[in-house]
């Protein structure tokens, strides 16, 4: 059954890197990302800035990658923006197998979060990789071995992805876990400290000299503090992410609760410091006021690692296994009924992917607004979700006949057969829907020059192979509009008002839709 799950996991790892083959970059954090990397190679690496001022939303280590990346790949590649999280999504898997064998990979590799992540431009992979390492060293230095220096430096490398919360994670990982076992801090473990606090001091003591007291403001105050207790985005309440559970650990969240009792069940020391693990992630999180589903994948290891032991204990080999601890027979250290709630918790999961491919079978173009009413009704939509059913059907089949393991890999199989056909056959539809494709297509329809067009509210330009020199369209507040008054406006149909005195002295002269939202492109 190891080769089986690991064949399985070798598909998995195929799969992500079918959509970058056709794909844009997405309007958000990715298109905003494409600018900061511009302005990067434009001068500003050490202190990456957006527009002009300094980008504070996130340390500089991932950027600089992508930014280096251009040198061999070009600026409008793809390529550049999605190999460090598809190099970080087969180290993760690396890591998974050594922590808890191909069954721990393979769960942790098909949770759609961490799936689809590892073919954005964003550094959540990335982040979860150098965590789950820090993880795994602060196992093994509970099990008396010499690695929590090991451990910081993850954890400080995991800060220059992605902020503050890296540290945060891996003290109360290790708090968790020395208040489980009963076990008193010794005096000596400060100097732990030392990694954690200096790699991140080594970026941001030059920036703070670089960007001045308005950057440290930004970055302490808003960036830190403010999303910590006074979000002014995401701003969710403390039960956030328990509501969202079943949709962040998809397919697996069911799984997971019979995996948690069954671990406490067995009194399973490994299983028990993932719990550790997975608490380290929500409560932090659970007590900032800023949430986003997508925070939740510095979990999906730690879930991946209590499902492995539970599945198929013959699986959780390596350094995972307790020191000394024998690998038993998967029924050996199981009850009875431990197995069929597995069972059962997998098949609730695939009547829902059932219930969903149906749904998108029978669902009518008029009961969807707009144009995704016309979507849902092509023939090349349909079949994804009769992909998803059919799959569902056979893992269904696989459970009620077969083992546990058997069933885990069938039903990771499911959502990722659909996605791997949409990535095949619908990504160019999607970069119409989801990319500043329309953007730019209807700035080139209007023969505009970089220079005398001004963005109201819209995304950041970035398609492949897109004229160079557009990227010099700039971005407007309203009053820098009033003042500048471009020949050509585009702007979100949502916030026309806001410079409507502006507007009247232009033209609507085309209309396009990007992301569900609506603009207007006006000439003077």
């Amino acid at each position: 059954m190891q080769r089986v799950a690991g064949i399985a996991l070798a598909v998995v790892l195929l799969s992500v890197v079918l959509s970058p083959l056709q794909r844009e970059l997405y309007v958000g954090d990715e298109t905003k990302y494409s600018q900061v990397v511009r302005e990067m190679r434009a001068g500003s690496f050490f202190l990456p800035t957006l527009e002009g001022s300094p980008f504070t939303h996130k340390p500089p280590l991932h950027f600089w990658m992508i930014d280096l990346l251009t040198y061999a790949f070009g600026v409008y590649s793809i390529w550049p923006f999605v190999i460090p999280s598809l190099i970080a999504f087969a180290l993760l898997a690396w890591l998974m197998w050594k922590l808890g064998g191909p069954m721990a990979a393979f769960v942790c590799c098909t949770s759609l979060l961490m799936w689809g992540s590892a073919q954005t431009a964003r550094m959540d992979v990335a982040f979860a990789a150098l965590l789950a390492l820090a993880a795994w060293m602060l196992q093994r230095y509970f099990d008396g071995q010499r690695t929590l220096m090991i451990a910081s430096i993850a954890a400080g490398m995991a800060f220059l992805v992605k902020g503050p919360m890296a540290p945060v994670i891996a003290i109360a990982l290790f708090a968790f876990e020395s208040i489980r076992r009963r076990r008193r801090p010794r005096s000596s473990e400060a100097l732990a400290l030392v990694p954690l606090v200096v790699l991140p001091l080594l970026w941001l003591v030059p920036a703070i000299a670089i960007g001045g007291e308005a950057f440290w403001r930004e970055i302490f105050y808003k960036q830190t503090v403010g999303r910590a207790v006074g979000a002014w985005v995401h701003k969710s309440p403390p039960w956030f992410y328990i509501v969202r559970a079943p949709f962040t650990l998809m397919p697996w969240f069911f799984l997971t609760v019979a995996a948690v009792v069954a671990a406490y069940r067995r009194n399973d020391e490994r299983a028990k410091f993932a719990v550790s693990w997975m608490l380290a992630v929500l409560v932090p999180y659970t007590l900032l006021s800023s949430k986003l589903d997508v925070y939740m994948i510095a979990m999906l290891p730690a879930v991946a690692l209590v499902i492995a032991r539970y599945v198929d204990d013959r699986l959780a080999v390596g350094s995972w296994r307790l020191a000394g601890e024998a690998v038993s027979p998967p029924t050996a250290n199981r009850q009875p009924s431990t197995e069929q709630w597995g069972r059962h918790a997998n098949l609730v999961m695939l009547a829902l992917f059932a219930l969903i491919g149906m749904a998108g079978l029978v669902v009518k173009p008029e009961h969807i607004k707009e144009q995704e009413g016309a979507f849902i009704a092509r023939t090349d939509v349909r079949l994804l979700f009769l992909i998803l059913l059919v799959a569902a059907i056979v893992a269904v089949i696989v459970t009620l006949r077969g083992r546990l393991v058997t069933s885990t890999i069938a039903t990771g199989f499911v959502a990722i057969a659909a996605l791997a056909y949409a990535a095949l056959v619908l990504v160019p539809t999607a970069n119409e829907l989801a990319s500043v494709r329309p953007l730019v297509h209807a700035l080139e329809k209007q023969r505009a020059a970089p220079e005398e067009i001004g963005l109201y509210v819209c995304p950041h330009l970035w398609v492949r192979g897109m004229n160079p020199a557009l990227a010099n369209a700039r971005h407007f507040d309203a009053d820098a509009l009033r003042a500048a008054r471009p020949r050509f406006i585009v702007a979100r149909r949502k916030n026309a008002q806001e410079i409507e005195d502006v507007l009247r002295g232009y033209e609507r002269v085309d209309e396009l839709r990007m992301i569900g939202k609506w603009f207007d492109v006006y000439r003077r």
